[in-house]
């Protein structure tokens, strides 16, 4: 029996599947837009990492959105797909079912993660070729590249499956080889999860260290308040990109483990267990862990990200503070804002 098939037998754990993921879906679709509002709205937030986190955003917010769609159209039913035709069903299947656009916009989250890592640790551990290495065009080339890389690597991913002639199933796993979803499996643990984290790991480590010589060179010079200052600022925003990554790779090493043994959950996979009830559960675990890391990097920026706090009060306050002699104040929190942004 394969995973469709149990699927079908479990409407009760269809009923709460799908309110997890669809609750998921709906926080971090809301979480990653209000991170979006408030960095495009306050001008003290506009620079060239809070735009990349804005990228991030994006990323992580359509990866929420497609869990969204993916199962209240799969485990919740609200739309038939049996009753379509052929065209229709065929691109449920190869674009939601296959989970293709979930792929996709996880290849994309994870080398956007990268992308804010290289132009961190460029300002940092190399700061004087910053202006010179990292132009706005630059950065916008590797952005549009980063986002069409993701979609064609992960473009084997829409030949797993295809629309099934059992009228109790929508969608059937077929591969065009044995060995493809092994060779599938591998590949997407090494570029989807093991290379990116492992250069960012090392990225943070050699940031983390050029930080700490920085401060304690210029506390033993009794340099200027303002210069230690901005040495401080950097240290807690890479500390708050350490713990986006820490979430990352603690919220993803389950699902990317499990699908390196089993690309999906059928006995036409690597193994037999593939299609079994126990594998089936452990991947419902981590694909709720999976698609959790999304909605959680808005409620890191609020614990660990200063000036975010800041922001989201300019963004969603400021009208209380433009009454009489609080207009003043507010004019010069938005400049000690934009002062002091590393």
């Amino acid at each position: 029996m394969n995973a469709t098939d149990e699927h079908n037998e479990e409407p009760n754990e269809h009923k709460w599947v799908c309110q997890i993921m669809v609750a998921e879906g709906v926080i971090g679709v809301l979480g990653n837009l209000l991170v979006c509002y408030v960095i495009l709205r306050v001008k003290f937030l506009h620079n060239m990492t809070n735009y990349l986190l804005v990228n991030l955003a994006v990323a992580d917010m359509l990866l929420c959105l497609q869990v969204f769609l993916y199962y209240l159209t799969s485990d919740c039913k609200l739309i038939d797909f049996s009753r379509f035709g052929n065209s229709v069903r065929d691109l449920f299947c190869r674009l939601l079912s296959s989970k293709f656009l979930g792929w996709v916009l996880s290849y994309a989250s994870a080398y956007n993660l990268c992308v804010v890592t290289l132009e961190r640790y460029i300002a940092i551990v190399h700061p004087l070729r910053y202006a010179r290495k990292l132009t706005t065009a630059r950065i916008v080339t590797l952005i549009v590249l980063m986002w069409v890389i993701s979609f064609l690597i992960s473009l084997p991913i829409i030949f797993t499956i295809e629309p099934s002639n059992n009228p109790n199933k929508i969608c059937s796993i077929k591969y065009p080889h044995p060995l493809f979803p092994i060779l599938l499996s591998i590949f997407t643990f090494l570029f989807g999860y093991l290379l990116p984290l492992t250069l960012m790991s090392l990225a943070y480590y050699k940031m983390q260290v050029t930080l700490k010589r920085q401060a304690k060179a210029l506390k033993l010079q009794h340099a200027r308040a303002a210069a230690y200052d901005l040495v401080i600022a950097r240290q807690n925003l890479v500390s708050m990109l350490r713990t986006v990554l820490g979430a990352l790779i603690v919220l993803w090493t389950v699902d990317y483990f499990a699908i390196l043994l089993c690309f999906q959950q059928t006995d036409k996979a690597q193994f037999l267990f593939c299609g079994s009830t126990g594998y089936h559960y452990t991947r419902v675990f981590a694909n709720s862990l999976f698609n959790f890391n999304s909605v959680i990097n808005p409620i890191i920026y609020e614990f660990k990200y200063k000036k975010f706090r800041q922001g989201l009060k300019v963004a969603f306050f400021s009208c209380f503070k433009r009454h009489g002699g609080n207009r003043v104040d507010f004019a010069m929190f938005i400049n000690f804002g934009a002062q002091s942004s590393p």
